[in-house]
């Protein structure tokens, strides 16, 4: 099979796709070029002269080996430079380890894996690993050089498949609710509680729920890098994945569906208790929520991963591709922490006996 690369009209080297262009753009001699106008350019390069390998016969089926005697790996050919590309079924594009030509492989996106659009990237390379050391810089604990650039191992831009939920949700809620009132009569504080049984109704309608459906994504991390703007979702072209990794979903919008009601129940419970108000507790009791004109579609989301390793353990940070929201943890280093520790208690205990030394300058002690 052949692999899909998108080569420059001009000096023939690869385009990429380019965040702050949106148009392709050729890192060697630096043009950039509508996505319209390479898509008509690839489709007259397919047009070639027949040969005698192109004029496929109906023939008994070969004892060919399958997926899964690969190792669920599957072979493509780079066309830049003819190697091997090994690359499991849910990879869509990535590069040749070999050349590191950007390659989109065939097939993988097709038919019921064919995305029904995807946000393009908005924020760089450049620009997410300076949102990493932004988000390092002023941590006092953190070891020192941990996020010097040369430990970045791996900054890599992913579209990863989400699931987007739509609906129309008719919900109830009931709720336990007190209000408590402290009164003197006579020698005494008497205190009355009154208990209220609270309904309250609403209609919410859901725009997208997304839902990540790789396995191969950290589900609270994706989450974390959220929201992204579904109004800006592009019709699905090949041509966006150019230079960045892509992955096919590997978890169906059935199985995800149960976190998607999740977080639509946890939305209607506190858009609903909002409007519970003058009360001195509120408990909720039951929750219903019944969804109506639902639909769900699967689009490709923009993230970008940083991986550095620190100590033999490998640290990974997300940032949204489209907004910029950077998240990930950092580790402390133990040193650096009971120095500071000590320093405090240090402090405190000098700034004790500095205000008690007054008070009793004052005559207060």
């Amino acid at each position: 099979m052949e692999a899909t690369s998108f080569r420059c009209p001009c000096c023939g080297a690869s385009l990429v796709f380019g965040a702050y262009s949106q148009e392709m753009h050729c890192s060697s001699c630096d043009n950039t070029f509508p996505l319209e106008s390479i898509q008509q350019a690839a489709q007259i390069e397919n047009i070639h002269d027949s040969t005698d390998a192109d004029m496929h016969w109906d023939m008994p089926a070969g004892q060919e080996m399958g997926p899964d005697a690969q190792g669920n790996l599957q072979a493509f050919r780079c066309e830049t430079c003819g190697a091997e590309i090994l690359a499991d079924p849910e990879t869509a594009a990535t590069e040749c380890v070999y050349c590191g030509s950007p390659t989109i492989l065939p097939g993988v996106l097709e038919g019921a894996y064919k995305p029904d659009g995807l946000i393009p990237f908005q924020k760089t390379k450049e620009q997410a690993q300076e949102a990493y050391k932004n988000h390092c810089k002023g941590k006092k604990l953190l070891p020192s050089g941990f996020y010097d650039d040369s430990r970045l191992e791996k900054i890599t831009g992913v579209y990863v498949p989400f699931w987007l939920f739509k609906c129309e949700t008719e919900s109830d809620m009931t709720f336990n609710a007190t209000r408590t009132s402290v009164t003197r009569e006579g020698q005494y504080m008497v205190t009355r509680t009154s208990h209220y049984l609270i309904h309250r109704g609403g209609h919410v309608n859901f725009d997208q729920v997304p839902v990540d459906g790789s396995k191969k994504m950290d589900d609270t991390m994706m989450e974390s890098i959220e929201p992204f703007d579904a109004k800006k979702v592009e019709d699905f072209q090949i041509a966006y994945l150019s230079g960045y990794q892509a992955q096919r979903h590997d978890v169906s919008a059935q199985d995800c569906a149960p976190r998607a009601n999740e977080r639509i129940r946890q939305t209607v419970r506190s858009l609903i208790r909002d409007t519970v108000v003058g009360y001195h507790t509120v408990t909720p009791t039951k929750t219903q929520v019944e969804i109506q004109n639902s639909s769900v579609r699967q689009i490709l989301m923009p993230v970008w991963l940083l991986n550095t390793k620190w100590k033999d353990k490998m640290y990974t940070f997300a940032m949204n591709g489209q907004t910029g929201q950077f998240i990930g943890d950092l580790p402390t280093d133990k040193g650096k922490f009971w120095k500071w520790l000590l320093g405090l208690t240090f402090g405190l205990g000098i700034g004790g006996c500095v205000l008690l030394y007054i008070l009793m300058t004052m005559g207060v002690v």
